[in-house]
């Protein structure tokens, strides 16, 4: 996912420069989408009893992300994976931050990940679906929430390379059984500049839903966020339903 996050922060950066040129400025519909809507009039609060049994592949491709469940101006992309083990964190209590930064999580059944961008490569967005046995979803976004507690700040290091990290806390709507919203400012190597992502990590039974969004330079980023944190949300609890 640190790759994933690379590249695109870097196309975003290098979209915004030329916007802020005059070349290449694109407007994008800020419309929600009605693939987020609950037809059903039912809540998608998490109120639903968990899942006992992992999901299956079908749950997790349910789960996951499709262009047509974004607002206009969103498409589909592909990012390889880096196979990359995840980085070390400075402080042990801060390593479930760093962990996010891993293309694959230990112990999990990964779906195949969501890679998109609006035109121009403005914004990005990054999403991968996967399942832990018992109660390994609930236990991994509940450490998570203690670790942005108590790390504002950490440095991790992966290839010899290191990188300092400042974590804000979100509040963006909860989603499915448990969600932590927040985000993470970093300085993209090579240029020295820095650039912001908002991060969702939400659990419903036996499966998390985590999403990566670069906004590039939208002054709405936050509103930006919350509608695709309730539209990843609903997908990932429907997902669990059936």
């Amino acid at each position: 996912m640190r790759t994933r996050i690379r590249r695109s922060a870097a196309a975003v950066l290098t979209a915004s420069a030329l916007c802020l040129a005059g070349t290449a400025c694109g407007a994008e519909d800020d419309k929600k989408p009605s693939a987020s809507a609950d037809k059903s009039g039912e809540k998608q609060d998490g109120a639903s009893a968990p899942a006992v049994k992992p999901f299956t592949a079908e749950q997790l491709k349910a789960a996951t992300l499709v262009a047509g469940d974004l607002p206009d101006g969103w498409k589909a992309t592909k990012t390889p994976s880096s196979g990359d083990p995840a980085p070390k964190a400075d402080k042990p209590e801060c390593q479930p931050i760093a962990n996010l930064l891993a293309d694959d999580v230990e112990g999990a059944t990964m779906g195949e990940p969501a890679d998109f961008e609006t035109a121009g490569s403005e914004k990005a967005l990054s999403q991968a679906v996967f399942t832990l046995e018992g109660t390994g979803a609930a236990d991994f976004t509940k450490a998570l929430g203690t670790a942005l507690d108590a790390c504002p700040q950490l440095t991790f290091t992966q290839d010899g390379e290191k990188n300092d990290v400042k974590i804000e806390k979100v509040a963006a709507g909860k989603v499915a059984e448990d969600s932590q919203t927040f985000s993470m400012t970093m300085k993209l190597p090579g240029l020295g500049v820095d650039y912001k992502v908002y991060l969702l990590v939400a659990s419903q039974g036996t499966a998390v839903s985590r999403a990566a969004y670069i906004p590039g330079e939208d002054p709405a980023a936050v509103k930006a966020f919350d509608g695709l944190v309730k539209v990843i949300g609903d997908k990932l609890v429907k997902a669990a339903q059936g």
